[in-house]
């Protein structure tokens, strides 16, 4: 049997992650000021008092939301990066993968994600979170990249192919996001892999 403090703390777990997701869904569709504590709550089929004992403050409730989506982000990265296993090549097609799955590149997230990111300027603790996440990007990237660099043997910035492909990948979810019904993500997926073959000719000729 589970003791009570356990199930008190799944509980909670569960709460916690039905608000989130109904913030996901509300903020997709109205935008983070048009969103309320109540239309969270109403999202998650709770009380008003449960989210505001959960999240004590729309601010904080935003916050964690923007840290969910962030922290899955990087925990399917990471996930998917060390199933790769050891070739550079393998690793960044799972990076590729990765960015144009069903779990992240969905309508919703990839609304909240332009959502905050439209916010970043204004918000430090946005700011924090979105840096946090690009470096930790950038630094895996740059790694990988270096390793096809050093096989292809051509003299290019890892620093610079991994900048490019970030905003190449942010470029093709707003194109996403904003056309879904005629810009696929298998058609994204290819136009990265078209940018790895223009850096990398002799590593990546025979992908698709």
């Amino acid at each position: 049997m589970m003791k009570r403090s356990n199930l008190r703390s799944e509980n909670k777990k569960n709460s916690n992650l039905k608000l989130i997701s109904s913030a996901i869904k509300n903020i997709s569709q109205k935008g983070i000021k048009e969103t309320t504590m109540h239309d969270v709550s109403h999202g998650a089929g709770l009380s008003q008092g449960i989210v505001n004992f959960h999240f004590k403050s729309k601010e904080f409730l935003l916050i964690e939301t923007l840290k969910f989506i962030s922290n899955e982000y990087l925990e399917t990265f990471q996930r998917n990066i060390i199933k790769s296993g050891s070739d550079p090549r393998k690793k960044i097609i799972s990076i590729i993968n990765n960015d144009f799955s069903k779990k992240i590149c969905s309508q919703d997230k990839m609304a909240v994600w332009f959502t905050f990111f439209s916010e970043v300027k204004f918000k430090p603790a946005y700011q924090q979170i979105c840096k946090e996440r690009d470096l930790y990007y950038q630094n895996i990237t740059q790694n990988i990249l270096r390793e096809l660099i050093i096989s292809e043997k051509n003299n290019i910035s890892e620093k610079n192919i991994s900048r490019g492909l970030q905003a190449l990948v942010m470029g093709l979810w707003l194109d996403q996001l904003e056309d879904p019904d005629t810009f696929s993500r298998k058609q994204a997926k290819q136009i990265c892999f078209d940018y790895l073959k223009k850096n990398f000719p002799k590593q990546f000729k025979n992908i698709l």
